[in-house]
C-alpha cells in the first residue's frame, strides 16, 4: 500500500531485512578510543594512513557521541553546516588501533584487546605525523597514551613507544564488540548475512575458497564514515538540542565542544 505522495510506509517479504541490518550496523558502528582524564592506555597501530574529513559532533539525546561526516563538497545542499553553523566543522583524521588495556564496564564485564577507532584532530595529527616520520611505519607498534586531564585530547598528551607486536600472535586475542575476530571470521564463512557485515565493517576480501585471511584488518572508513543523504542528515538533526555553552555561528546549537565533552 502506498500514501497519497506515492511513498511507502510498509515492505512485505523479508527482503528489507538486509537492509536494516545495514542501517543498525551503521548507527552502532565501531567503539571509539576515548582515555579518561588522567589515566593511560596502551594501544597498537593497525594502519597508519589516515583518513582525514571535516565533521560536525552536535549535541544530541544528551551526550556528543554524534559524530557525522560533512557534506561540503559531496552534496549542494550541506544541511549539517546550514543547522549547525559552519563554525561547528572540524578536521580530523582516523586510524584504527587495537586497545591492550583492560577495562570494565558499567555492568562489570572486563574488556581487553578490542579493536577502536583512533579520532585525531589538528594537534594529535601533527603529532602523528611525526611519530611516523621518526620511524618510517608505526604499524604493529605498541604505544603509551597518557591524557594527562579532562581537558587535553580524548586519545592522549603523550604518546611513548613500547615494543613492537607479532600481530599474527595478537589475532586469536583481537575483538570486536565483544566478539572475537577469530569467531566472527568463522560465522562469516558459515553465513553470506555475517560476511557483508564483516565486509561494512572491515577492509578485508575473502578468497576463492570464502576464506578469511587470519589478520587484524583496519576499519572500512569508507563504509562507517560514509556521509549522510541531505534528507537522512535532516532528519537526524532533528534531535540537536540548543544549548547556549557551545554556540554556533548562527546561533543555532553544534558549535565545537570541548575534548571532555565527547566521552566515546
Amino acid at each position: 500500500m502506498t500514501t497519497q505522495d506515492g511513498g511507502s510506509w510498509y515492505e512485505t517479504g523479508t527482503e528489507g531485512m538486509g537492509a536494516e541490518q545495514q542501517r543498525l550496523d551503521s548507527q552502532q558502528g565501531p567503539g571509539r578510543l576515548w582515555i579518561p582524564g588522567g589515566k593511560a592506555k596502551e594501544c597498537v597501530f593497525v594502519d597508519d594512513e589516515p583518513i582525514c574529513i571535516h565533521e560536525h559532533n552536535p549535541k544530541m539525546n544528551g551526550n556528543y557521541r554524534n559524530q557525522m561526516t560533512c557534506l561540503q563538497g559531496v552534496y549542494d545542499e550541506v544541511v549539517c553546516c546550514q543547522q549547525l553553523g559552519p563554525s561547528s566543522r572540524y578536521y580530523c583524521g582516523y586510524l584504527t588501533v587495537v586497545d591492550c588495556s583492560e577495562w570494565k564496564d558499567q555492568r562489570g564485564n572486563t574488556h581487553q584487546y578490542e579493536l577502536r577507532l583512533l579520532q585525531m584532530k589538528m594537534k594529535a595529527l601533527k603529532k602523528f605525523r611525526r611519530k611516523k616520520e621518526d620511524r618510517s611505519s608505526v604499524i604493529g607498534t605498541m604505544w603509551n597514551f597518557v591524557r594527562e586531564d579532562d581537558r587535553s585530547s580524548t586519545c592522549g598528551d603523550e604518546w611513548e613507544f613500547r615494543r613492537v607486536v607479532e600481530m599474527d600472535k595478537m589475532f586469536p586475542f583481537a575483538n570486536f564488540r565483544g566478539t572475537k575476530l577469530i569467531d566472527l571470521w568463522t560465522e562469516a564463512e558459515e553465513k553470506p548475512e555475517t560476511m557483508v557485515r564483516v565486509k561494512h565493517w572491515f577492509q578485508i576480501e575473502a578468497d576463492a575458497e570464502g576464506k578469511l585471511p587470519k589478520v587484524i584488518p583496519p576499519f572500512n572508513y569508507f563504509e562507517i564514515l560514509k556521509p549522510k543523504d541531505p534528507k537522512d542528515m535532516r532528519l537526524h538533526l532533528g534531535a540537536v538540542e540548543k544549548d547556549e555553552s557551545s554556540p554556533s555561528s548562527n546561533g543555532s546549537s553544534g558549535g565545537p565542544v570541548k575534548e571532555d565533552q565527547v566521552p566515546f
